[in-house]
């Protein structure tokens, strides 16, 4: 493959989808699943739509909250439970003999939290214990005390608000872990994260073909084709956010399948705010140190476009420095980890190959150089949304002001950047930060959650007709790539 064909192979890569199953029948929309839970029998529920301004949660009926906590989230665990005891030997060959007995209690306590969340029971306080590796158990435990005072109510799973219930089983299947003296390291979601990479495999292979040539080739660029082809890529980015293994209960897909050429890209980007981050990173003073912080999500081929996102950037001269924000600890099963990341790496390093092993050492060179680097910050697995980072983690809210350009990749941050609140569709973004502005920033979200800002007056139920559902909003059919500039 040759340079002057790179546009054309830009066109077809950007084709590139995670398959998605969507079911046109059900109200909820995207996953076919049988209800295998009591939640129809829970008193106190409301039989409507989340209310303009009200904030995602379970107790409405009509929301994909409620069908999440009902169908989804139980699938998560009991597949969790499945993969354990589908995998006891190899678990207790990796751990020892003495890491039996304590699988056996790991399954049992998320049997438990799965009974729990299926009967809408409070949401338990995390255990102390002077073994826990981050202490924030206490943190959570008051957040959960105060949410319950505050709205006069108990914090049950159905009827407090979704973002806290679903950070909370991904919380407390951590501690689950974690507290355990033999499996504590254990990732209960590796299995699943390294296969989302190699499952994309074929398309990685080609993704880093492309990059090399075009960071190789970028300064013999006309301004306009480096914008296009910047753009491009950053298109591409927006839509690896597909392959978001919670969205699919934790199933396997068929990750980054070149797609029906019905589909196009550009009409299902509801928001194309590329220009302004070009402009931004691009027409700068001479001399200046350019801070990009990347907020990850999903790893598996997402990450892996985040790292060719990286890798132009830095190679462009766009950022001088980027920081890569991970998760503490394992999280909405497939979302970036330290560990995670370098297993991505090493394992490109270990192709036959060869541009894939290039790509590889670029990566690990600029991460030894310390042009990248690993972020490791507690705030992404707390309880709270981002509104409050400036009085719950104000070290954090400083170090984010020192970028240039902060992107947040992913449904879970673009719901922490709205608060989880059913804003209408036109809200302004700026508005629907409620005061969350360390610097500029960048929203990069495939639409898989019931709430979405900035849109055109009309185009909500534009596609309200087009999708009777209301589905457009959940199936990942739709994505935004939406800044605010000049904080």
């Amino acid at each position: 493959m040759t340079f002057s064909v790179l546009s054309e192979f830009v066109v077809t890569i950007l084709l590139l989808v995670v398959t998605i199953t969507v079911s046109s029948d059900s109200s909820h929309g995207y996953l076919k699943m049988a209800s295998i839970n009591a939640s129809d029998d829970i008193q106190g529920l409301q039989d409507i739509e989340t209310p303009v301004g009200g904030r995602l949660s379970g107790k409405y009926r009509k929301s994909f909250a409620y069908g999440t906590m009902k169908d989804r989230a139980p699938v998560i665990l009991t597949r969790i439970i499945d993969s354990m005891s589908r995998n006891k030997e190899s678990i207790i060959n990796k751990y020892g003999k003495e890491a039996s007995d304590e699988l056996k209690q790991v399954i049992g306590n998320i049997s438990q939290l799965r009974s729990e969340l299926m009967t809408n029971k409070p949401l338990h306080l995390l255990n102390l214990s002077n073994t826990e590796k981050d202490g924030d158990a206490q943190l959570w435990n008051d957040y959960i005390r105060n949410k319950g005072i505050n709205d006069s109510s108990p914090v049950t799973w159905f009827e407090t608000d979704w973002l806290l219930c679903e950070p909370y089983m991904y919380r407390r299947l951590w501690q689950i872990v974690a507290l355990t003296k033999t499996l504590s390291s254990l990732d209960l979601f590796e299995e699943q994260k390294e296969g989302a990479f190699t499952g994309a495999w074929n398309s990685i292979s080609e993704l880093t073909e492309y990059t090399l040539q075009l960071v190789n080739n970028f300064e013999d660029l006309s301004e306009d084709k480096k914008k296009e082809e910047f753009r491009a890529l950053l298109k591409l980015n927006l839509w690896g956010n597909r392959c978001d293994l919670s969205h699919s209960a934790g199933a396997p897909s068929k990750h980054c399948e070149r797609a029906n050429s019905s589909l196009t890209i550009d009409p299902n980007l509801l928001i194309d705010d590329t220009s302004p981050v070009w402009d931004l990173l691009y027409k700068r003073g001479t001399g200046e140190d350019v801070i990009v912080d990347v907020v990850l999500d999903n790893a598996g081929y997402e990450f892996f476009t985040d790292l060719c996102m990286a890798v132009l950037m830095t190679r462009a001269k766009l950022a001088t420095k980027i920081r890569f924000y991970v998760k503490k600890h394992p999280w909405y099963i497939s979302d970036v980890t330290a560990k995670d990341f370098k297993w991505t790496i090493d394992s490109m390093k270990k192709s036959e190959i060869s541009s894939v092993q290039e790509f590889a050492d670029v990566c690990e060179n600029y991460l030894n150089s310390g042009a990248w680097s690993i972020e490791v910050e507690p705030f992404w697995t707390s309880p709270y949304d981002f509104s409050q980072m400036k009085t719950q983690a104000p070290d954090l809210y400083s170090k984010l002001s020192e970028a240039k350009l902060i992107i947040f990749k992913g449904d879970l941050n673009y719901r922490k950047l709205m608060g989880d609140i059913n804003w209408e569709s036109t809200t302004d973004l700026v508005t629907a930060l409620r005061g969350f502005r360390p610097s500029n920033l960048v929203t990069m979200r495939v639409l898989k959650a019931d709430v979405c800002v900035g849109l055109p007056p009309g185009k909500a139920a534009e596609l309200n007709n087009k999708h009777p559902n209301n589905d457009w909003l959940i199936s990942g059919q739709y994505g935004v790539i939406h800044a605010t500039i000049d904080a």
